[in-house]
């Protein structure tokens, strides 16, 4: 082979050289840029299913708290219901024990008491007293009681037996001369209010 020759083989050997090396570092940097495409759609692809998950998680612990808040008012309401089905047991005792209750002698007493705080809070003034037939001759001496009412709102009292009577368990039923206000102190209507205080007490307590 003559120098000629030679040279141009080595010419030739450099050039394929040279083109596998920079085929080789194509073919490497094609294969890096590949790898960072993957990864990228899998580091994609993992942030879009940790994403689903933790949305799925919320959903499962929203509703979760909801199942619980359901449970516990459901709770709450049975104990309610519980609480007024003792509350209206007692109030049905304490009505039995009111309709008896004017045939004791103690009945006048209450009676006086029912018409002061009613007409203390009537202010004076003329006031008519509603009771029911026959309880009007158990109240004994109105003047007295017109005095302790004037003593207590500083206001002159003057006490009248209506002749209208009053169909109730017991109490009496106040009302001012121009019948603009009434005052339902009969063991009906303070028994109701009662009722309401409690079942409002107990329902305050159980749901805040």
């Amino acid at each position: 082979m003559s120098a000629e020759e030679e040279r141009i083989k080595q010419m030739i050997d450099d050039i394929l050289k040279n083109a596998k090396i920079e085929a080789d570092k194509i073919l490497k940097d094609a294969n890096e840029q590949t790898k960072e495409i993957l990864q990228r759609g899998q580091d994609a692809a993992e942030k879009e299913k940790n994403s689903i998950l933790e949305t799925e998680l919320k959903k499962v612990t929203e509703i979760e708290k909801q199942q619980i808040a359901s449970i516990n008012l459901q709770a709450r309401r049975e104990i309610l219901q519980k609480k007024e089905e003792e509350i209206k047991i007692a109030f049905d005792l304490a009505e039995t024990e009111l309709k008896n209750f004017p045939k004791k002698a103690a009945y006048a007493k209450v009676l006086e008491a029912l018409i002061i705080e009613g007409g203390i809070a009537l202010d004076g003034g003329v006031i008519s007293i509603k009771t029911r037939k026959g309880d009007a001759t158990k109240i004994k001496d109105l003047t007295s009681i017109a005095k302790a009412i004037t003593k207590a709102c500083g206001n002159k009292c003057t006490l009248k037996i209506s002749k209208e009577t009053i169909d109730a368990m017991g109490g009496v039923i106040l009302q001012t001369e121009d019948e603009t206000i009434t005052i339902d102190n009969t063991f009906e209507a303070r028994l109701e209010q009662k009722y309401r205080l409690i079942r409002t007490e107990v329902a305050n307590t159980l749901f805040g």
